[in-house]
């Protein structure tokens, strides 16, 4: 059961000003410890499920599609549209809240979640990179993603770490993991990870970016599991004169209907 206490917060005027400039937040706090219990239950179950399995919704992000080896990293998108009552959670509530006074809109925000698990000590690393280059090239995007874990997240785990400013260029250029495009996986080699500021936390705590500041997390090489929950709130988009190019998307396109493996492609 979904527990009762409600959990407010807002951001200071200073910490919007910090994301606007940075391109990423971290906030130790967005929810109970008790809702955390809650989350990872749910979390849990839905990985044992192995839940939208046959419509492309649960899948590997670091191997190739279909592959039968260990997961190292897998993934279940749209929690909240098999479980509803994720969208009455404290997280859920709270991501959407915060991540509209970062968006700057007065617009009605969406939002969408998925989960991603690293298992212990052999959990794979998720590579530099900007979320835009997944999404939709037909718009230009004003996305912001919360990203919570449900357990200690280290850089021996797998915290998040982010390019301060990097959001503030353009999107680079990506490609498959291990240059596999049946690794739905992206990577940019054009970043300079000195640069990078590791947010560790504790379960329930929060970091924020925008769609285009360069983020990673590192393998987990400890002995415990890690568990994080996104949700991602977007503002209003405004369509392009014309598509922004992916080539790397066309080419997963590509491989996927040549290995004739029923999925689509996120």
């Amino acid at each position: 059961m979904r527990p009762d206490a409600t959990f407010q917060i807002d951001l200071a005027e200073e910490q919007i000003a910090s994301y606007r400039d940075n391109g990423f937040l971290s906030i130790e706090r967005i929810t109970t410890d008790e809702e955390v219990e809650w989350l990872k239950e749910i979390y849990d179950q839905l990985f044992v499920e192995r839940a939208g399995e046959e419509k492309g919704m649960y899948y590997d992000l670091a191997a190739p599609r279909g592959h039968a080896g260990r997961e190292v990293l897998p993934q279940v998108l749209g929690p909240d549209l098999r479980i509803p009552e994720l969208r009455e959670s404290n997280h859920y509530r709270n991501a959407l809240k915060l991540g509209t006074q970062l968006l700057g809109v007065d617009e009605k925000v969406t939002a969408g979640g998925h989960m991603i698990f690293k298992p212990a000590q052999y959990g794979a690393e998720t590579p530099w990179h900007q979320d835009e280059a997944y999404w939709n090239p037909d718009v230009y995007l004003n996305s912001v993603s919360v990203w919570m874990p449900l357990d200690a997240a280290t850089v021996e785990s797998g915290c998040m770490q982010f390019i301060p400013g990097s959001h503030k260029e353009d999107l680079r250029w990506h490609r498959h993991i291990d240059n596999d495009p049946l690794i739905h996986g992206l990577v940019t080699d054009d970043v300079d990870p000195s640069q990078a500021v590791a947010c560790p936390l504790a379960p329930g705590g929060a970091t924020f970016h925008h769609s285009r500041t360069l983020h990673h997390t590192a393998p987990n090489t400890t002995d415990n599991p890690r568990r994080a929950y996104v949700i991602v709130c977007s503002g209003p988009t405004r369509k392009r004169d014309k598509p922004a190019p992916r080539p790397w998307t066309d080419e997963e396109r590509e491989a996927i209907a040549a290995a004739g493996i029923d999925v689509k492609v996120f």
